[in-house]
């Protein structure tokens, strides 16, 4: 088969989802049970391994990780799987959502979503600050790029009281002049959105970079 011919085939389940999320936007990601692969948030590895109690530091700890989570939790997650969720191997392939819940039944969690919660800056739970931007420390006009995998590029632009202007947003579920309110944007933490005003509707309870948390943060 020709080269040309694999790749488009190789793209088929991409476009499908793509096609999907584009007719029903509103559906959030986890309910359509599919995430795509992508480096876990530098926080989530740091419990893994601590749990673990060992460093994930070659490909092939993922395979004493992979007997540590089964023995565990009873659940089978291949070394391959989590080769991918810790970024030794790129792919565009999906995981199950039950993957992630399955890691946060090992890290003591019920869900993948009550695992992230406490990363939510929003909340009152303490965390650690590595880089952040904090709403009541920047000014009117300023703007910034964030970006989490796989291939998310959000700008935004700060307009007063905590509310954020979307300039543009590429693979998000955010729009151009979305209007959002959230205290701290968090290098490494998921973007808790309680709210978003979109064409004078509002949009409630988005959660961007659910697995690899905010990639990058800069002032443009």
């Amino acid at each position: 088969m020709e080269k040309n011919a694999w790749a488009q085939i190789s793209f088929i389940p991409l476009l499908s989802f793509i096609s999907m999320y584009s007719l029903f936007p509103f559906i959030e990601i986890r309910d359509i049970a599919l995430y795509f692969y992508g480096m876990l948030s530098e926080l989530i590895k740091k419990q893994i391994e601590l749990k673990a109690n060992m460093k994930i530091r070659y490909s092939s700890d993922c395979d004493i990780l992979a007997e540590k989570i089964f023995t565990e939790c009873r659940f089978n997650i291949s070394a391959s799987t989590l080769r991918r969720l810790f970024g030794f191997v790129k792919g565009t392939k999906t995981v199950r959502i039950q993957t992630l819940d399955a890691i946060s039944n090992y890290l003591g969690c019920s869900t993948w979503d009550e695992l992230i919660q406490p990363l939510n800056k929003e909340s009152k739970v303490t965390t650690q600050i590595i880089t952040e931007i904090k709403a009541n420390k920047i000014k009117v006009g300023d703007k910034y790029q964030y970006t989490y995998k796989p291939e998310a590029e959000i700008i935004v632009e700060y307009i007063g009281k905590s509310y954020f202007k979307v300039i543009s947003a590429k693979n998000s579920p955010l729009k151009n002049d979305d209007l959002f309110k959230v205290g701290t944007l968090a290098l490494h933490h998921p973007l808790f959105i309680s709210e978003i005003e979109r064409n004078g509707e509002t949009i409630e309870k988005v959660t961007e970079a659910k697995i690899s948390g905010i990639t990058s943060i800069k002032k443009i």
